[in-house]
C-alpha cells in the first residue's frame, strides 16, 4: 500500500499561517475602525471647521447672512434674487444633512467592524496561544 508523500508538519504550517493571518486581519479591522471613529469624533466635536465644505461664489454673495467686505462687494455686479437665495440655502441645508448622514454611516460601519473584529481576533488568538503552550 502506497502512502502519500506528505510531511507531518505541512498541515500545521498551513493552519498556523491561517490563524496568524486571520488574527492580523481582525486586529487591523479594529485598529483602522478605531482610528476612523476618533477621526469622525474629532471632526465633529473638536475641529468643526475641518468637516465644512463651503466655498465662496462671488455672484451669490448677497445670500449670505454675513455679507462680504466692501472690496468683495465691488466685485459683485448683481445680487441674486430671492429665488436663487432660497435655492442656495436649500442646497446648503441638504449638504449639511448629507454630511451628518455620512458621519452616521461611517460610525455604523466602524462600530460593526469592531464588533466583528473583537471576537474574530479573540477566538483565533486563543487557539494560537493554546498551541504555543502545548
Amino acid at each position: 500500500m502506497d502512502t502519500p508523500n506528505t510531511t507531518p508538519g505541512k498541515g500545521n504550517v498551513i493552519k498556523n499561517i491561517y490563524l496568524y493571518l486571520v488574527s492580523f486581519v481582525a486586529l487591523m479591522m479594529m485598529v483602522f475602525s478605531t482610528a476612523d471613529i476618533i477621526n469622525t469624533l474629532l471632526r465633529t466635536y473638536v475641529f468643526t471647521k475641518a468637516d465644512k465644505f463651503d466655498y465662496y461664489v462671488p455672484h451669490l454673495a448677497g445670500c449670505e447672512s454675513n455679507p462680504p467686505k466692501d472690496e468683495i462687494k465691488k466685485i459683485v455686479t448683481s445680487s441674486p434674487g430671492e429665488k436663487e437665495c432660497a435655492q442656495i440655502n436649500e442646497e446648503k441645508k441638504n449638504a449639511e444633512e448629507n454630511r451628518a448622514a455620512q458621519r452616521q454611516r461611517d460610525l455604523v460601519r466602524d462600530i460593526s467592524m469592531i464588533v466583528v473584529g473583537i471576537p474574530l481576533f479573540a477566538f483565533h488568538w486563543r487557539i494560537i496561544r493554546k498551541k504555543e503552550t502545548v
